[in-house]
């Protein structure tokens, strides 16, 4: 059975985007954003925040590299190799942006001690480990279904985010930094919107991409509430709790 239409994914599309705009509302992210903006931000804490964001950046090589062995040319056109490898160059410039401003900022005298560092060490046994093995398990479904949980989801959620930092984050550095990654984020959502809308067909496809959509996006989600505790300085969270306080006093 497939959905009819032009877009035979048009449908799909719209809603995974929706519900993720939804979720992106409100993030651990806005409790660091609101630490920035009341003056409560030490170098410390930057550190940690390119630290973390540095991690997750540099392991989604891994992810990557396991998506591509999975890419059969025979069931998409060229135009689907293309943009996973503009995806690819893109999380790769990200990273070295994130590496450089913590070396130029004297955080770390060379990149090989900064990969040593404590704060951009990655553990397996972590938010950030749990999101990334849940990225790397999705090189068991086609091209088409891993871009719709991807990119349609943690990505719409990350762009989100990264407007609100590049608008309102108080250092001019940073700002800029953010700034520069908007264009790339935003692309990576649009690429993940026009995949779906050509490639789901099937209504089974459909369906397994809304469930591994939601999962990815719970799982990075996971991964911003261990940064932002990071980051400010707050213990783990308990049992049952998943959305850092806006009120970090």
């Amino acid at each position: 059975m497939t959905l009819s239409s032009d877009k035979p994914g048009a449908a799909l599309a719209e809603q995974l985007l929706k519900q993720s705009e939804q979720d992106a509302a409100i993030t651990p992210m806005d409790a660091v954003l609101d630490a920035a903006r009341a003056g409560r931000f030490t170098d410390d804490q930057c550190f940690r925040l390119l630290a973390r964001l540095w991690t997750l950046k540099r392991t989604m090589y891994y992810v990557y590299g396991g998506w591509a062995q999975g890419i059969n040319l025979n069931d998409y056109p060229p135009s689907v190799a293309y943009l996973f490898g503009k995806q690819i160059h893109d999380e790769s410039t990200q990273e070295m942006q994130l590496c450089d401003e913590m070396l130029r900022r004297r955080w770390s005298p060379t990149q090989k001690q900064l990969f040593a560092h404590p704060y951009a060490r990655f553990g397996t046994a972590t938010r950030t480990g749990s999101y990334i093995f849940c990225l790397r398990a999705l090189a068991n479904y086609p091209q088409n279904i891993r871009i719709a949980a991807h990119n349609l989801g943690p990505k719409a959620i990350e762009l989100a985010w990264t407007e609100k930092f590049a608008k309102l984050f108080p250092d001019e550095t940073m700002h800029a930094l953010f700034h520069s990654q908007l264009a790339e984020t935003r692309s990576h959502v649009l690429m993940g919107r026009f995949q779906v809308e050509q490639f789901i067909i099937k209504e089974v496809d459909a369906e397994l991409a809304k469930r591994l959509c939601a999962e990815t996006k719970r799982d990075y989600l996971f991964y911003l509430e261990e940064t932002a505790r990071f980051v400010l300085g707050m213990a783990e969270e308990k049992a049952g709790e998943v959305t850092v306080q806006a009120d970090i006093d």
